[in-house]
């Protein structure tokens, strides 16, 4: 009888041992998996870098200015019919430094822009593409001027047409 309590005893630890050994195997194998699955979540689900160098923010862009421009009331190239067209503009300029420059060369701006308002008909004017169009040869015509490369874009704030 002491020969069989001795060999329970002898495979006791031989049990406990294999017990934690399981033990330790469960939780490294949920620690992989855990691990695997983020790592995949992250390649397949999170959202890239911004372009650029590094993951520094894009450069700040230099502020610009707003020039506002006096109304325009002008008539219309329409043959059958008396049409006017009321508009406020505002241009987009680099800098404010550029506003004051631009305020010298306002007479030429406004003459450019009446010469080329009063070219117009109503059937132009009266889609979306004949406004953007419209608004393309602005640009076109005030960059051509001395100082107009400074100029970005124009705004209408306000457009009648009647």
């Amino acid at each position: 009888m002491a020969a069989e309590t001795q060999a329970v005893t002898a495979e006791a630890p031989v049990q406990k041992k294999r017990k934690w050994g399981k033990i330790i195997l469960l939780f490294l194998g949920v620690f992989i998996l855990a691990g695997g699955g983020g790592l995949a979540y992250i390649i397949l689900f999170d959202d890239p870098p911004p372009p650029g160098k590094g993951n520094r923010p894009p450069k700040a862009q230099a502020p610009q200015a707003l020039m506002p421009l006096d109304p325009f009331l002008v008539n219309l190239a329409d043959k059958d019919a008396r049409r006017y067209l009321k508009l406020k503009l505002e241009l987009e300029v680099d800098s404010e430094k550029s506003i004051k420059e631009l305020e010298k060369s306002l007479p030429r701006i406004r003459d450019a822009l009446i010469l080329l308002l009063s070219t117009k008909t109503y059937a132009e004017l009266a889609t979306a593409e004949g406004k953007l169009q419209l608004k393309g040869e602005i640009l076109q015509r005030l960059t051509k001027m001395p100082g107009g490369q400074k100029i970005i874009g124009a705004y209408f704030t306000e457009f009648i047409a009647q």
